[in-house]
C-alpha cells in the first residue's frame, strides 16, 4: 500500500486548503488482519482531508478540533487528542491472540486459544465461541470466553514410509470464530503443517514420518534437532538450512534440503536451466492467480483465504513465505482489492505473490536426483486442491480406479504396463521424462495429477490439461486428448471406422460424459451421471446396456481356452503366442472389447459388430 502520501494530495479535498491543520497517519497493529478501509472517522467536518488504505489511513485535521474518534470493525475505537495528536498513531484489535494461529500443535493433542483485548471495552464484553471450520471438535470455555480449549483430532491419513503427506483436509485444521460486542475474530488450530511428501523442507515445518527407529544420521551445518517420537510415528522439525540425512531402523536413508522462500534463488528459468517450463508456468492461473485476485480481476476474491494458496509459504510458520514477510514489512496482513493493489505491493511479496517454483518443489531446492520421482505424488498438489468443499479435486480422484492403477505388482513393475500403470511410465511413454519412478517398488501411487495436467509444460487451457496429438478425435473433443493414450481402445469403438457412434459427436469427448458430479474437482470422480444422459441427448429415455456383450465375450474367450483374470488381463496376453492367424484376430477383437469395460454403452452398435466377427472366426453360431 501508498505510503507517506503527500499533504498536497490530502488538502486537495479541503475548499480552504491553506487552512491551520494537523497531518496524523493511522495504521492498524502489524499481523493484526484489521482493514482500515472501512473505517469511519467522527466528525467528519473536523478533516479537511483523507485518504485511506487496508492498513493506513492519512488524516488531515481542522486545527482547534478537541477529538477525532477513528472506528474500524474489529478494532478498538481510537480517540485522538488533536491538540496533542502524535504524528502517528496505530489502531489495535478488539481482541488478538498472541503469536497468531496455532501451527502445527500436534494430532490427538489438547490445545487452549486465550484471547488478549485491545481495550478496556474488550475486556467487559462476554466472548462467544463457534466452530467455523474443520471436523468437529468438542470446546470449552473459560473466563467469560477470553480462554478456549479444545483437543485436536486423531491423524487419519495414509502413512507410507518417508515423510507422511498432508493435505488441508488431512492436516487437522479446525476454524474457530470468537465473537463480542459484534467483533469477530477467526483462529485457526492445526495438528500438522501441509506436507507434500518431497524430501525439500521449509525451516521450522515439522513433519511426520512412516516407519520405525528413525534417528538423525547428519546434521545440517549449526543443526541441532532430533527425531522426536509421535505416538507410534517419528517426528522432525529441522532448526538449520542445509542438507540433513535421517536413517530409520532398517539404515535406510532419507536425505532432505531445508531452506526457507526468501532464501532459495527463483531463477530456475535462467537460460542454461529451466527456461522453458519457467516461461510456460508464467503464463498459467496458478502463477497468476494471486496478482489478478488483487487486481480484482476474479469475482469474490477472499484475499486472506486465499493467502496459503495462491502464495508461497505456510501461514504461521517463520519459512520466509508472503506473511512471514508481510509481518517483517510492518504490514496488519490485510489487502484490499483494485486495479493498483498489485504494484504497491512492496517487491519482495510480489516475489513471493503466486504459486512460485518452490510452492510445489519446497523451499529447500530442488531434491536429489535420486529423490525427484517424489514431485509426481499427487499429495504435491493436494497441499492445495484437497480442501473439500472448496477443492474436491484430490478426494473425488482417490476413489477412482487411477488412484489404484499401479496396485498389481505387474502392472506397477512390468516395462509394457507402466506406461498406462504409473505416472512415471506415462510421462515417459509421451516423452516428457525419463521413466524414473520411486525407489520403493512397493509404493503405489496410481495415475496422479502430473499425467493429465501440465504445470509448466504445454497445455490446452486455465485447467493446465496436458497438450496432446489429436489422433482420430475432432477438435471439439480436444480436451480429451490426454484420454487416448490409455483408453485406445474406447477411441477406437467410437472413432475409428466410417460411421462413428452416437457418442463421438459428444462436445468435449470423454470428459462430456466423464463429467462426474457438479462443484469444483468432484469431477475428478469421472463418473457417469446417468440422470444427466436424460436431460441432454437421452430425453426419451436413456437406454440400458447391452448386457448380452460381455456375456458373448466369456463364451468366446473359453473358446480360446482363456478367461478373464486379474493377475493377467487380457489386453496384457501377446498375440504373437497364438499361431492360427483366424483365432490370432478373434483375440485381438476380444482384446479390444474387453479392455473397454462400457463397451456396450460407449457404441453398443459397433461392439456387437466386432464380437461377431470374432464368433465368426471361432465358428460360435
Amino acid at each position: 500500500m501508498k505510503r507517506g502520501l503527500p499533504l498536497a494530495l490530502l488538502a486537495a479535498c479541503s475548499s480552504s486548503p491553506t487552512e491551520p491543520s494537523v497531518h496524523v497517519v493511522v495504521r492498524a497493529e502489524v499481523g493484526s488482519q484489521i482493514s482500515l478501509a472501512q473505517s469511519q472517522i467522527e466528525p467528519t467536518s473536523a478533516l479537511v482531508g483523507m485518504r485511506s488504505a487496508a492498513d493506513q489511513i492519512d488524516l488531515q485535521i481542522r486545527a482547534g478540533t478537541p477529538t477525532v474518534s477513528v472506528k474500524t470493525p474489529g478494532a478498538c475505537p481510537l480517540e485522538i487528542a488533536v491538540a496533542d495528536a502524535p504524528a502517528k498513531a496505530t489502531v489495535k484489535p478488539w481482541l488478538s491472540v498472541a503469536g497468531g494461529d496455532l501451527a502445527q500443535i500436534g494430532f490427538d493433542t489438547p490445545f487452549s486459544v486465550t484471547l488478549t483485548p485491545g481495550c478496556r471495552e474488550a475486556l467487559t464484553a462476554k466472548v462467544e465461541w463457534k466452530q467455523t471450520g474443520g471436523d468437529p471438535i468438542e470446546l470449552i470455555t473459560e473466563n467469560n470466553g477470553f480462554v478456549v480449549r479444545g483437543r485436536t483430532r486423531p491423524l487419519d491419513a495414509a502413512v507410507p514410509w518417508g515423510i507422511v503427506p498432508l493435505s488441508p483436509r488431512t492436516r487437522g485444521e479446525v476454524e474457530l470464530t470468537a465473537t463480542s460486542a459484534g467483533h469477530t475474530l477467526k483462529v485457526r488450530v492445526s495438528a500438522a503443517a501441509r506436507a507434500s511428501g518431497l524430501p525439500s523442507l521449509a525451516l521450522s515445518q515439522r513433519v511426520l514420518l512412516g516407519g520405525a527407529g528413525w534417528r538423525v544420521k547428519d546434521h545440517a551445518k549449526g543443526g541441532k534437532a532430533e527425531i522426536t517420537q509421535h505416538g507410534p510415528l517419528g517426528a522432525f522439525q529441522p532448526d538449520a538450512r542445509g542438507r540433513w540425512v535421517l536413517a530409520d531402523g532398517d539404515g535406510r536413508e532419507l536425505s532432505l534440503v531445508v531452506g526457507t522462500h526468501t532464501d532459495t534463488l527463483l531463477d530456475c528459468g535462467r537460460s542454461d536451466c529451466h527456461a522453458g517450463a519457467a516461461g510456460a508456468a508464467q503464463g498459467t492461473r496458478m502463477t497468476q492467480v494471486f496478482e489478478r485476485g488483487l487486481r480484482g480481476q476474479i469475482p469474490r476474491y477472499d484475499v486472506a483465504c486465499a493467502l496459503p494458496c495462491h502464495t508461497a509459504g505456510e501461514p504461521g510458520l517463520p519459512d520466509g513465505g508472503f506473511t512471514q514477510v508481510a509481518r517483517e514489512l510492518g504490514l496488519s496482513g490485510h489487502f484490499t482489492t483494485g486495479p493498483e493493489a498489485w504494484n504497491e505491493l512492496p517487491r519482495p511479496l510480489r516475489r513471493l505473490g503466486g504459486v512460485t517454483c518452490t510452492a510445489c518443489h519446497g523451499p529447500g531446492a530442488i531434491p536429489e536426483p535420486a529423490a525427484r520421482w517424489a514431485v509426481l505424488r499427487s499429495d504435491v498438489c493436494a497441499t492445495c486442491h484437497d480442501a473439500p468443499p472448496r477443492y474436491g479435486h484430490v478426494q473425488a480422484w482417490s476413489a477412482t480406479r487411477m488412484a489404484r492403477a499401479d496396485r498389481d505388482d505387474r502392472a506397477r513393475k512390468t516395462e509394457g504396463c507402466r506406461g498406462c500403470h504409473t505416472t512415471a511410465g506415462f510421462l515417459a511413454k509421451i516423452g516428457v521424462r525419463k521413466d524414473a519412478g520411486p525407489p520403493t517398488p512397493d509404493l503405489q501411487l496410481g495415475i496422479g495429477c502430473a499425467a493429465c495436467h501440465a504445470p509448466h509444460g504445454e497445455h490446452l487451457d486455465r485447467a493446465l490439461l496436458r497438450a496432446r496429438p489429436a489422433g482420430k478425435l475432432p477438435d471439439s473433443a480436444r480436451v480429451s486428448r490426454v484420454c487416448i493414450e490409455c483408453h485406445a481402445a474406447t477411441t477406437t469403438l467410437l472413432f475409428e471406422h466410417d460411421a462413428p457412434g452416437a457418442h463421438a459427436a459428444v462436445p468435449k469427448g470423454c470428459v462430456g460424459c466423464h463429467a462426474g458430479e457438479a462443484g469444483r474437482g468432484k469431477n475428478h470422480g469421472f463418473q457417469v451421471d446417468r440422470a444427466r444422459c436424460g436431460r441432454g441427448c437421452h430425453a426419451e429415455g436413456v437406454p440400458k446396456a447391452d448386457a448380452s456383450i460381455p456375456q458373448r465375450i466369456e463364451v468366446a474367450l473359453s473358446k480360446l481356452g482363456l478367461k478373464r483374470d486379474a493377475a493377467q488381463p487380457l489386453h496384457a496376453r501377446e498375440l504373437a503366442k497364438v499361431a492360427d492367424p483366424k483365432r490370432r484376430r478373434a483375440l485381438e477383437l476380444l482384446q479390444l472389447l474387453a479392455a473397454d469395460p462400457a463397451a456396450a454403452s460407449h457404441d453398443a452398435k459397433r461392439a456387437r459388430a466386432l464380437l461377431g466377427e470374432a464368433e465368426g472366426l471361432l465358428g460360435i453360431e
